[in-house]
């Protein structure tokens, strides 16, 4: 198959131009024909010989659904699929130059199968026949070393951008509440952010007395923060699809997160997000147990050839199917 892939840039590298370099690359190995193109190339590229077209992104679609003639479109969804429509009323012309693009695409795909749902709520029309749920796989390996080669800390690590969606507060917060009966626990949160966001996290750290137990490490390779620690705290309120959670499953460390994002690990509530640290922290043959529990979990359902599979069906029905709406209509 013929596939070209189109994301408007690049240039941050991240868990979106990751997820897309890394399913361009599993297609190739594959024997798929893979062309991507960003925005500078798009005039030149987008009318390319190709069986199919690839939206990495709400902007994305829009460019594409004002060229006619082009072969099927699956869009892309990285993140929760609400997430470009917030404040309606700020933004109100853009949702709706969106939710019209959105319907030229002939396929959609998410992440987890709660967006299906809210999908079918912002389109009117869209039926689940017309949506693929694939999630993306995990670049760690599951091999021994990763379990036993080093011995857990007594530390909880947060991996990611800092900011209010990503919900750091709520974590310095709920360790606040139970940080005395643990002397010994430290959280480790990894990750950049704006400096006003990096700021306030702070002050909220030292507002706590917890400058020498809640460390800002930064952006570093996380492959042996995720070996050394005892468990991942995923606080987000936004996020649609935390590779975070997979990553930890491949050390066999459980996470702990207030949604059900894909189907494993401890799912709590804002409020009893200290309660959930406690036993984690208190607990490590419950430890132990949820991370075999989640390793072997995430290796059935996000494994790499699981997901390239699930996207080649997904293509295959777009080759087969017809447009969600016809190109141009509201």
């Amino acid at each position: 198959m013929k596939i070209a892939f189109y994301k408007d840039t690049f240039a941050n590298n991240r868990g979106a131009d990751i997820a897309v370099k890394n399913l361009s690359a599993g297609l190739v190995e594959r024997g798929h024909l893979v062309t991507l193109f960003t925005k500078p190339e798009f005039d030149e590229k987008v009318k390319g010989d190709y069986d199919v077209i690839l939206s990495a992104g709400t902007n994305e679609i829009q460019d594409l659904a004002n060229v006619p003639n082009l072969p099927p479109v699956v869009q892309q969804f990285h993140t929760d699929v609400t997430y470009p429509f917030r404040h309606p009323l700020k933004r109100w012309l853009r949702h709706l130059r969106i939710k019209k693009a959105l319907k030229f695409a002939t396929r959609i795909q998410v992440l987890v199968s709660a967006h299906m749902t809210k999908l079918q709520r912002l389109l009117r029309g869209v039926t689940a026949q017309d949506i693929s749920v694939i999630g993306n796989w995990s670049t760690f390996e599951a091999h021994s070393e990763n379990e036993q080669g080093l011995a857990s800390q007594k530390v909880i690590l947060y991996p990611g951008a800092l900011n209010k969606d990503k919900n750091q507060a709520l974590l310095v917060k709920a360790f606040a509440k139970v940080a005395k009966e643990f002397p010994e626990w430290q959280v480790h949160i990894y990750g950049k952010g704006k400096d006003r966001d990096v700021q306030a996290l702070k002050h909220l750290i030292a507002r706590y007395n917890l400058s020498e137990r809640v460390l800002l490490k930064g952006y570093a390779d996380l492959a042996r923060p995720y070996a050394e620690c005892a468990f991942v705290a995923f606080p987000s309120k936004t996020e649609g699809f935390p590779l975070t959670i997979i990553d930890a499953a491949m050390f066999s460390k459980p996470t702990v997160m207030i949604h059900d994002w894909i189907g494993c690990g401890v799912v709590t509530t804002e409020k009893a997000f200290a309660t959930s640290l406690r036993k984690l922290m208190a607990e490590e043959d419950y430890r132990t147990k949820l991370g075999a529990e989640a390793k072997a979990y995430c290796l059935c359902h996000y494994s790499r050839e699981k997901i390239l599979s699930l996207w080649e069906e997904a293509l295959a029905k777009a080759l087969n199917g017809m447009p969600i709406n016809t190109h141009g209509n509201s």
